[in-house]
């Protein structure tokens, strides 16, 4: 009954518009031609779509290559170090990683390198300009989002690290993680869209061109719906094959997220408050080299922090308002009904140790993001008359399927711990939700964050009432000579800014330091 409201959600929010993204890919379709537009064209728009694979689709995984090996590289190490070094350095490697993890304001990011350190103009002409346009596009995603992955890599590899135990087994771990990182940093490179589009709009020449940027192209710039649904079906083909792969990873390896409840397992009994020095003094060096590489990639943004932007546009309040207040509402709905459903599958383990197999269903669905079906989302909200209102501008994700995941796995570490005999059922339960809580903190924050400043969804609902990340994108196409008076400051707002790191901060040490990343299946379960 508790995963009922999210399936629900499934099938309105995902599924039927994955079918008529589908439909319209085989029609020649135009946005505003009415309910009952389009005409059959059979397999053209993928014949088109195809003809342009390499172009649309050679550039995107590139995306993916300097974070890859920055997670298998960089963040190893760290993490190994922090974790032998002892609780302090343990903590002061999270909190200063909490900074960096908050950071997350792409567009402005995309911005600030634009301005200070990329010339779009020499960089045409030649097939070797055109490599260096490619990669100066690549280089500004990496470097400016560089804190934020090894923040959330060494986050998950302390975790790791904690349950390791003695023998072989202790690497399934990393196994299982690992495998997850590929698959995940995979899907979010196909799915790129703000930095090209910000930094070059794919060119010259479509040199710069990925799968979304060009579905955004034919859709809303050529009015072409079936040539851009065909480009978003491909996308959704593979990120489906990619969800189903992370699922199986977690239902075949047994991923449960523990918390333990000893502040200190880690560390041992005569130093648990020490620092160790060795490992000490290689985490703060790691430390340093990370936060330096960090500071060199916000930079362009952060010395911008101030700029609020023209007198004579939006006020500050109205675009704060459309930029934070309608993703709170699919923020508090979408990551709701994903702990109400992990709950479900993760606690109560209705099917015993094959429970997670209720993911399955969730599972092709598990990395898609506002691109691969906004077509149908944005022609629901034309016909209902959204457009540039309030409603309309609430993103259409109202079920969180990664939080879904992730909560899973967490009831079902805190399900499988020993029960204690003189402990009820009730008051297990409750203990639990109780555990779950921080974590459902920290998922919808960050939930939050990450829709708050998605460009995509604001580009095709409010280019009339723009939120402040399509604000500074307007600015930034306008006349060169205002470029200075940008609205950097009002994409995250220092206080803003302030509240993110801060509560990041206060979990870290007292709730993320304490979980703990198991693989196989627990006695408890098996019985």
């Amino acid at each position: 009954m508790l995963v009922l409201p999210a399936f629900f959600g499934l099938l309105t929010g995902y599924l039927w518009p994955t079918i008529r993204t589908a439909w319209w890919s085989f029609q020649a379709r135009q946005p505003f031609g009415g309910g009952g537009g389009g005409q059959w064209v059979g397999l053209d728009n993928y014949v088109r779509v195809l003809a342009q694979f390499g172009r649309t689709w050679g550039f995107a995984p590139v995306f993916a290559i300097m974070p890859l090996l920055t997670l298998a590289v960089v963040v190893p190490l760290l993490a190994i170090a922090a974790h032998r070094a002892g609780r302090r350095a343990r903590w002061a490697v999270r909190l200063a990683l909490a900074v960096p993890m908050v950071c997350f304001a792409p567009v402005a990011l995309a911005g600030g390198w634009q301005l200070d350190r990329f010339d779009l103009a020499g960089a045409q002409g030649s097939v070797f300009a055109a490599a260096f346009l490619r990669l100066g596009v690549v280089s500004a995603a990496w470097l400016s989002m560089f804190g934020l992955v090894c923040a959330i890599g060494v986050t998950v590899y302390l975790a790791v690290l904690r349950g390791r135990g003695p023998g072989p087994s202790a690497y399934l771990a990393d196994l299982a993680v690992g495998a997850l990182a590929v698959i995940v940093t995979l899907a979010v490179a196909l799915q790129s869209f703000t930095y090209p589009y910000v930094m070059t709009q794919g060119g010259p020449a479509d040199q710069t061109l990925t799968p979304m940027l060009d579905t955004f192209r034919s859709g809303f710039l050529t009015l072409e719906f079936g040539a851009a649904a065909a480009q978003a079906m491909l996308v959704l083909v593979v990120l489906m094959v990619l969800g189903l792969g992370a699922a199986c990873v977690i239902i075949l390896t047994g991923l449960r997220v523990e918390v333990d409840p000893s502040p200190h397992p880690a560390d041992g009994p005569s130093r648990r408050a020490g620092i160790r020095a060795t490992p000490a003094l290689l985490a703060a060096l790691g430390l340093f080299a990370v936060l330096a590489v960090t500071a060199y990639g916000l930079w362009p943004w952060l010395s911008r922090l101030g700029g609020l932007g023209p007198v004579d546009g939006p006020t500050a309040i109205s675009l704060l308002a459309r930029t934070w207040l309608p993703p709170a509402v699919s923020a508090v709905v979408g990551v709701g009904l994903a702990a109400v459903a992990g709950f479900g599958i993760g606690a109560l383990r209705p099917l015993g140790r094959w429970s997670e197999l209720l993911l399955l269903p969730f599972a092709p669905w598990l990395f898609v993001g506002v691109g691969p079906l906004v077509l149908v989302w944005f022609d629901f909200a034309r016909a209902i008359g959204l457009l540039d209102t309030f409603l309309g501008q609430i993103p259409p994700v109202w079920l969180a399927v990664p939080a879904l995941f992730l909560f899973t796995v967490v009831f079902r570490g805190l399900a499988l711990r020993p029960a204690e005999p003189t402990v009820g059922a009730g008051a297990r339960y409750g203990r639990m939700l109780l555990w779950g809580l921080p974590m459902l903190v920290f998922v919808g924050g960050a939930t939050w964050l990450v829709q708050a400043q998605s460009l995509f969804w604001g580009l095709v609902s409010g280019n009339r009432n723009p939120t402040a990340p399509v604000w500074v994108v307007q600015q930034l196409g306008a006349d060169p000579a205002a470029r200075d008076a940008v609205s950097f400051g009002l994409v995250l707002p220092i206080p803003t800014l302030v509240i993110f790191a801060v509560g990041l901060g206060l979990l870290q040490v007292f709730y993320l330091d304490r979980l703990v990343i198991r693989v196989g299946t627990s006695p408890i379960d098996r019985r």
